[in-house]
């Protein structure tokens, strides 16, 4: 079972704030924290966000990003730099938005985000990519840039030898992309509802309120793993999420009176 706190909007929110509260996630034995950008209200730079937090908590951290509103090589260089950074702590998930596309004036079409996120996914990978597609090709065959190579490679590469990455997921053929992709899938919180299944590696993820309790993400996680971001908008509410999850997630059998 794994445990983080967040996604913490990054609309309205300090330096000071995001330090105050990874410094409460670490106390409170989380094993994340995560922040969310909102690029459809202006605000970006979620791994950016994320790497500076990482330089001031040990523990993983986390960006919520909108997918396919900017290339996705320049993506997954921001992503390899955040983990670089980070020392690999660096984890991602990537949002469908589809007023946010419009608002960058980006398609909100399936094609577009399919195209998007495979072409992610091949960077990561750390494979020569060629790209021709409806949308995107890969080298891009600019006059200007010419001559140039017929395969690209992303440089820098992650840190990490596969970053953490999980699709949010509302429709069904998201969450069959994300596995097509080797991606994680990620759902929000219904009561009495399942964790999406594992891919390969990465758990399910479940986008929970503040107010969860320990035997509810349990049920949710049934016999297989679950990973479990919690919200929490004050130094109180995270010290509160920690003491009513952190243990009993990860010692089911934890004894009730020991938080008491």
């Amino acid at each position: 079972m794994k445990l983080g706190l967040g996604p913490l909007a990054l609309k309205g929110m300090t330096g000071a704030e995001l330090a105050s509260l990874g410094s409460h996630a670490v106390a409170a034995s989380f094993d994340a924290i995560w922040v969310a950008e909102s690029r459809a209200e202006g605000v970006g730079a979620g791994l950016a966000a994320a790497a500076m937090l990482g330089q001031l908590v040990p523990i993983r951290v986390g960006a919520a990003i909108d997918a396919g509103l900017y290339h996705p090589l320049h993506m997954a260089e921001d992503i390899a730099i955040a983990d670089l950074s980070t020392q690999g702590r660096i984890e991602v998930l990537l949002r469908l938005s589809s007023p946010a596309a419009s608002r960058y004036g980006a398609s909100a079409e399936r094609g577009w985000f399919e195209e998007h996120l495979t072409v992610l996914a091949l960077a990561l990978s750390g494979a020569h990519v060629q790209w021709n597609g409806e949308h995107l090709r890969v080298p891009a065959q600019i006059d200007a840039n010419q001559p140039a190579p017929t395969r690209l490679a992303l440089n820098p590469t992650p840190a990490q030898p596969a970053v953490p990455i999980w699709v949010e997921s509302s429709a069904g053929w998201m969450e069959d992309l994300a596995r097509t992709l080797g991606f994680g899938v990620a759902a929000p919180w219904r009561p009495a509802g399942k964790v999406p299944p594992a891919t390969g590696r990465w758990p399910g993820m479940a986008l929970c309120p503040g107010d969860a309790l320990a035997e509810d993400l349990l049920h949710a996680a049934g016999d297989g793993p679950g990973y479990f971001l919690v919200t929490a908008r004050t130094s109180q509410e995270v010290a509160a999420a920690g003491r009513r999850l952190a243990g009993p997630l990860r010692m089911p059998e934890f004894p009730s009176w020991i938080n008491e």
